[in-house]
């Protein structure tokens, strides 16, 4: 299901916040021209002040590297990945998988339930968890 617009990908979001563990592959660099400060302003500190266990694969940027030393290293892990362009990120929680375009034309989010297709992504992710750097 295609669900479109920075209200659909804030509300994807926020349903994150109720998963027992969720892993992201983040290699946007421009999400903050949609979303604004939101993610990293109001987002982020209430998914990491809650119970649920996060696994990152994020862009290799200085920033970026900072915001890992942040992290525990149990409930909230971050690896880096060189990657050289694009907008869109793959979240996998307990029942679903997301992919989220960061277009500035059209951002949306394509929602996939099919326990198939989040099988396979799972294992590429830990294929990708596997190769990034820590």
């Amino acid at each position: 299901m295609v669900k479109t617009g920075v209200g659909e990908i804030k509300a994807l979001y926020e349903s994150l916040l109720n998963c027992k563990s969720v892993d992201f592959v983040c290699l946007a660099t421009a999400y903050e021209e949609i979303l604004g400060n939101w993610y990293d302003q109001e987002f982020a500190p209430k998914l990491f002040a809650s119970n649920t266990k996060t696994r990152e694969i994020i862009a290799e940027t200085a920033g970026n590297r900072a915001y890992g030393k942040t992290k525990d290293g149990v409930k909230n892990s971050v690896r880096f990945m060189s990657y050289p362009g694009g907008q869109a990120d793959l979240i996998l929680s307990d029942t679903f998988a997301a992919l989220v375009s960061f277009s500035k034309e059209n951002p949306y989010v394509v929602m996939i339930e099919d326990q198939e297709l989040i099988a396979s992504f799972r294992a590429q992710f830990s294929l990708l968890w596997d190769g990034a750097t820590r």
